[in-house]
């Protein structure tokens, strides 16, 4: 029998078997122009020329509201400080860059206090248009998912990334503390969504925890500082009967259990670059946690074999007894070429029904 997209996705998460493997996706801008250029039809998104199953909204405003300032522009980049107060360097690029970071008003403890104040739950941090968003993602059909960053993503950038590190040793309580105010004030936009009346069917939360060949920090220090804060926002969600996801670039596979005690129904991208497989992770997790992506970005790049051999192999294990959504080990770059991608979604649409 025949399932919508909300469908498909919901009884997947939910641990159940689809009718088939859902499908998402996330190209960069560069692919989409190269893709118009080469079949895509102009003015149809990937999400619709598919029927991907996943619709995102967001507006979330999680910065401290610091008033902006461009120091210099010019037409290869912008310096300017942002709304947390951060100093840095954005390249005129669509994608594939890092920002430099250069300077930051919140530096520890002592500037935190002063200004913690501000991140407190209020409807002016619910973007203008974040309920249209909503709607309109309602109107396609799709499950609907809320992105917004986790703690660790919001909190890093406001003190820089080495400098978070040296305080997750040196003052452990502090960042706990960091990171639970974050939580708090997710938690509290939760409420103020569910006060206006938003209607959506879960959560998207980006939360990149690894590099390639290991976590950022130990899985010691998630557990202690990062688990109870991650825990608090899915509580909120699965106790109104929503659905959770948690995109975590890198090598993250260790955190996997932690992720499923926190309560993700989901783990994306999971990065085949990091040595991650799929076919690996189903006899370890089948039945715990859904597992989306890892569809290796560099053989998607390659030939059609190559495409074929990536996407069945790994369709035919990560399929069985559902908890599989595909999507690419990442994002998709413009190495990978329109033809290459449709080939992968048709043999997805060939070989992905579930038993």
């Amino acid at each position: 029998m025949s399932m919508t997209s909300r469908e498909r996705i919901a009884v997947t998460l939910r641990g159940g078997v689809p009718d088939r493997v859902g499908m998402h996706e996330s190209p960069w801008g560069e692919t989409i122009d190269l893709w118009h250029k080469q079949g895509l039809p102009e003015k149809m998104s990937v999400q619709d020329y598919f029927g991907m199953d996943i619709g995102n909204f967001g507006g979330f405003d999680l910065s401290f509201q610091f008033p902006g300032q461009t120091i210099e522009e010019t037409p290869e980049y912008k310096i300017f400080r942002d709304a947390n107060g951060v100093t840095r360097k954005h390249f005129n690029k669509k994608s594939g860059f890092t920002p430099h970071w250069i300077d930051h008003v919140i530096k520890g403890q002592k500037e935190w206090d002063e200004h913690c104040a501000r991140l407190t739950p209020k409807p002016e941090r619910l973007g203008k248009d974040m309920k249209k968003g909503a709607e309109n993602a309602r109107a396609t059909g799709r499950f609907v998912a809320l992105g917004h960053a986790d703690p660790y993503e919001l909190a890093w950038p406001v003190f820089g990334q080495a400098q978070i590190w040296t305080l997750m040793m040196d003052d452990p309580d502090f960042v706990g503390r960091v990171l639970m105010t974050y939580a708090d004030l997710i938690v509290g936009l939760y409420k103020l969504l569910d006060e206006q009346g938003f209607d959506y069917d879960g959560v998207f939360m980006p939360a990149d925890l690894g590099y390639r060949n290991a976590t950022l920090f130990s899985p010691k220090l998630y557990e202690r500082l990062v688990f109870p804060a991650h825990k608090k926002i899915a509580d909120y969600q699965h106790n109104h009967g929503r659905l959770f996801i948690c995109h975590s670039c890198g090598k993250i596979d260790v955190l996997i259990p932690k992720f499923i005690e926190a309560g993700f129904d989901a783990i994306q991208p999971l990065e085949a670059k990091c040595g991650q497989d799929v076919r690996v992770l189903k006899r370890l997790y089948q039945g715990k946690i859904t597992l989306f992506g890892n569809m290796d970005i560099r053989k998607l790049s390659g030939t059609k074999k190559d495409v074929e051999e990536e996407v069945v192999s790994k369709l035919e294990v990560a399929k069985q007894g559902g908890g599989y959504i595909f999507h690419s080990d990442h994002s998709v770059p413009p190495t990978v070429s329109w033809e290459n991608y449709c080939y992968a979604v048709e043999l997805v649409k060939k070989h992905g029904k579930c038993d």
